[in-house]
């Protein structure tokens, strides 16, 4: 995965994020996600506390970028 290529993903509405080990990760929004060279850092609503967490996802390591209809999207 390049960087222009998951931006243009993310901008155009929540994806899902499937890593070599097999977790999976959701973007909500451009608001949610910072993507550099290396690297994509999402923030994410930790489902316990309410708080804010980030996961830090290595581009290479990035096996599917699916893009989500936002009626089906659920956080």
């Amino acid at each position: 995965m390049d960087r222009k290529t998951l931006l243009d993903l993310i901008k155009a509405g929540p994806i899902r994020i499937t890593m070599n080990d097999g977790s999976q990760h959701l973007a909500e929004s451009i608001e949610m996600a910072c993507v550099d060279d290396i690297a994509a850092h999402v923030l994410y609503k930790d489902p316990e506390d309410g708080k804010y967490r980030s996961h830090y996802l290595s581009l290479v390591c990035m096996v599917r970028v699916e893009p989500l209809s936002p009626a089906v999207f659920r956080p």
